[in-house]
């Protein structure tokens, strides 16, 4: 009995390394019954309000995934963490999710500075990185097999919408901009626009992120004598520069990078954004001009959060239905590897809201190209025109 004893004793000892493997080959943030996500997203800086719209369509999405049955029978759980659209914070409650919170993949990084600081620590982990929420060329140049980008680059949406311009007459160009990785990737469109016509830019100034006073910005440019004015900007600093403009006279027609078409912008710089033009990627949900797949979207998401759904929210909506319909192609087998096919099999696909189709391949993970254009008219953004063509 003794001999047998010793004999299972060191049997169960031998069986315990066995065990170690399997869990250790568990995928990070895959359980049998939960696929953990996490974004780091502002919800205390300049743009915390997108955030919170974000948020709240994030979570109306996540809901009704999981009311259907999830993903291939997982429950889908994305955890967020406020950056204050600061990259320092946001690389702290990057790693939080990695290392504390153990996320399958991050989805949906706000803003361009903050998710290009916490872009390399996901590669390096082997976190992918799903469908940041910023337009920085970063994500996709050079290619990253678990990278993934919904949005085009801000310079690939500004750059067509400023050729249209040119085409139309436009020669003096002076830019204003969001002094930062975003700002740059917003000038780089400008440029080669302007270079494929063999123009430069007149007059071109900077502001640091949370700048309200936008007067000596807008003196300098003035001097420049510019027949266009060019932003690339984020809904606030939009609305206060437009102000400042108007407020000097400087009857100048302006067009304003993608990230300020959203109603906020309008509610923050109300009549003088009349006739100020936008670079658009998807078009804003509107209750009356909407197909009505969208105009479904507003009334749930007004039943639910007692606001109206916004254009921000719009993007985080489409963008967590986007990654579950690549966790859904890469089947009940998750890994990251499966994630990469599933994601690279996705071809001709379009969010409810319109913009341009959606594809991605085993080369290129970049979803979207191209631009529409849009101008305030009578308070409301209206599109003008057809899609613009990638330039």
């Amino acid at each position: 009995m003794q001999w047998s004893k010793a004999l299972v004793t060191a049997a169960l000892a031998c069986a315990i390394p066995m065990v170690v493997p399997t869990a250790a080959a568990q995928t990070r943030g895959v359980t049998k019954d939960e696929i953990l996500l996490g974004s780091h997203i502002d919800l205390s800086g300049p743009i915390a309000e997108l955030g919170r719209a974000g948020v709240n369509s994030a979570r109306m999405a996540e809901e009704e995934i999981n009311a259907k049955g999830g993903i291939n029978g997982r429950k889908l759980r994305i955890l967020f963490e406020d950056s204050g659209y600061d990259p320092k914070k946001a690389v702290l409650v990057t790693q939080k999710l990695i290392e504390k919170d153990g996320i399958f993949a991050m989805i949906m990084a706000t803003g361009n500075a903050p998710a290009e600081a916490t872009y390399p620590m996901l590669m390096k982990a082997g976190v992918p990185n799903l469908l940041a929420w910023a337009g920085s060329p970063m994500f996709t140049q050079p290619f990253e097999r678990t990278s993934f980008a919904f949005f085009p680059t801000n310079g690939d949406t500004m750059a067509p919408a400023v050729k249209a311009f040119i085409d139309q007459g436009k020669k003096r160009f002076c830019f204003i901009y969001q002094d930062d990785g975003f700002g740059a990737d917003v000038k780089e469109g400008v440029e080669r626009a302007l270079k494929s016509a063999n123009l430069s830019i007149i007059e071109e100034t900077g502001y640091k992120r949370g700048t309200t006073d936008f007067s000596a910005q807008v003196a300098r440019v003035q001097r420049g004598n510019c027949d266009m004015l060019l932003l690339g900007t984020v809904p606030a600093p939009a609305a206060g520069i437009v102000q400042e403009v108007r407020r000097r006279n400087w009857n100048i027609p302006i067009l304003a990078s993608a990230n300020t078409y959203d109603e906020s912008t309008l509610k923050l710089g109300k009549e003088a954004m009349e006739g100020v033009f936008a670079a658009v990627v998807i078009p804003n949900p509107d209750p009356t001009h909407s197909p009505p797949a969208v105009q479904e979207w507003l009334k749930k998401y007004q039943a639910k959060y007692n606001q109206p759904g916004s254009l921000y929210g719009a993007y985080a909506y489409a963008i967590v239905y986007l990654a579950a319909e690549g966790l859904r192609r890469a089947g009940p087998n998750l890994t990251v590897d499966t994630l990469v096919k599933g994601m690279e099999s996705i071809k001709d696909y379009k969010t409810i809201f319109g913009g341009p189709t959606i594809r991605f391949t085993d080369k290129d993970h970049m979803g979207m190209r191209g631009a529409l254009l849009y101008k305030v008219d009578g308070g409301r953004w209206v599109p003008v025109g057809g899609e613009l063509p990638p330039l």
